[in-house]
């Protein structure tokens, strides 16, 4: 038996819902029904054998069914709840100058670890600046790399040059808007078990902000940084070591220093195709 699969044989029912969901066939049922793991190099350790386990007789990685959460009776929201937040989620560009409870972030960003990502790969790092001290030593590494890098032969866009210049005199914060934080995800491009490095990104910061404001902050997508990776990537890889290559995306956040009292309309700002 593997080490990172373990099976009480008392508790085991033999009933095979293990071998079933296994999506890349890496166990099997044995003579007496048992499951066996016959293919250790296909597991990509989701973890579906020991969630579907009617007896909680698998232990995995050291992981026993006493230590997960029970499905049965948990809260979770309603359809009309998720439907509510995704109608009053907005990207905030007004924060409170007032930095986040720590623990809150540590709770959100401890649960990140169950976002999905393809074939279960999680080469994810999560590069946090938890509060204002921390993203301004950021805002003045990059404001460095700016004015460093403007003593070279390559001149900088209009769109960057300038807002950087007004950041250093305390004037408008247009990239980075006052928030009290911000959380940079970012891939290993360099893993070959990595087969959607961009959609990772994507889809952990989208729960994180789902989190994030079921917990009371607010956020906004940071595009503005896949511009300067696109454009002059040096810059990045000075103030936070993010390569020209690698697949990342930054959110901020903070508490919202406005109130909105009603939803937008956008029910038909998409196609609807149906086949």
């Amino acid at each position: 038996m593997n080490e990172f699969f373990r099976l009480d044989d008392a508790a085991c029912v033999k009933c095979g819902a293990c071998v079933r969901d296994c999506a890349f066939k890496a166990l099997a049922r044995g003579a007496d029904g048992a499951p066996v793991l016959t293919h250790p190099e296909r597991c990509m350790r989701c973890q579906h054998c020991f969630a579907i386990c009617p007896t909680g007789a698998v232990t995995f990685d050291g992981r026993r069914a006493s230590d997960a959460r029970a499905t049965a009776g948990l809260e979770l929201p309603s359809a009309a709840a998720v439907d509510n937040w995704l109608h009053v989620r907005r990207s905030t560009r007004q924060f409170a100058a007032a930095d986040v409870d720590p623990a809150v972030l540590d709770r959100v960003l401890t649960s990140l670890g169950s976002v999905p990502t393809g074939c279960n790969a999680r080469a994810l790092t999560f590069t946090c600046y938890p509060n204002r001290a921390s993203l301004a030593r950021f805002k003045d590494a990059f404001i460095r790399a700016i004015e460093e890098h403007r003593d070279g032969a390559k001149l900088l866009p209009r769109w960057l040059a300038v807002p950087a210049i007004r950041l250093r005199r305390g004037g408008d914060d247009l990239f980075f808007r006052n928030a009290a934080g911000m959380l940079i995800v970012s891939s290993d491009e360099t893993n070959p078990a990595v087969t959607t490095p961009h959609e990772d990104v994507i889809a952990t910061l989208a729960y994180f902000e789902m989190l994030a404001q079921a917990n009371g902050l607010a956020t906004c997508w940071c595009g503005f940084l896949k511009l300067v990776q696109k454009e002059v990537p040096e810059l990045l890889e000075k103030a936070a070591g993010i390569r020209r290559t690698t697949p990342f995306y930054a959110m901020l956040f903070g508490k919202s220093a406005v109130r909105y009292p009603r939803t937008v309309q956008r029910d038909s700002y998409a196609v609807i195709d149906y086949r």
